[in-house]
């Protein structure tokens, strides 16, 4: 119990180090806010899960104009692929139930696919696919231009 106490302190403390003056803090100008969407696919799964997104998600998000994720595929780990979004709105984008962007994303799909049921049986089919998946928001810093 005395080390539990002791962990939570250290935890605390540093929490509050973070607080210079004590008073409402932001990340700061430069914080750049994005969501990460980490996946683990059923086994013998990934390749035809990539498939998917390579040529329907990716075409259909070109066509609406809506942002690319950045993808990262693991060679080790617990995970397959990370895919991230910068919010471009930063924390504001998290407000939507269904944001904008994938309005536009899921009417692409839905002309592309023939009709807004093959586009969510296409989600279904791509979800089956999936053992787990985790969301995480979180955010990097980039320096104003000094141009």
């Amino acid at each position: 119990m005395k080390a539990l106490v002791v962990l939570s302190l250290c935890f605390t403390s540093f929490a509050f180090a973070q607080d210079d003056d004590g008073g409402p803090q932001t990340q700061g100008d430069d914080a750049v806010y994005g969501r990460v969407v980490v996946v683990k696919y059923k086994p013998g799964m990934r390749t035809a899960a990539m498939e998917i997104i390579s040529e329907h998600f990716m075409p259909a998000g070109k066509k609406a104009g809506t942002p690319d994720p950045w993808a990262f595929h693991f060679q080790t780990g617990d995970w397959d692929a990370a895919f991230t979004w910068k919010l471009e709105g930063g924390m504001k984008d998290l407000e939507w139930f269904v944001s904008p962007n994938n309005i536009k994303f899921m009417e692409a799909l839905a002309e592309q696919e023939g009709g807004m049921e093959a586009a969510n049986a296409l989600f279904a089919k791509y979800y089956s696919m999936v053992a787990d998946q985790k969301a995480e928001v979180g955010h990097w810093h980039e320096p104003a231009d000094d141009e």
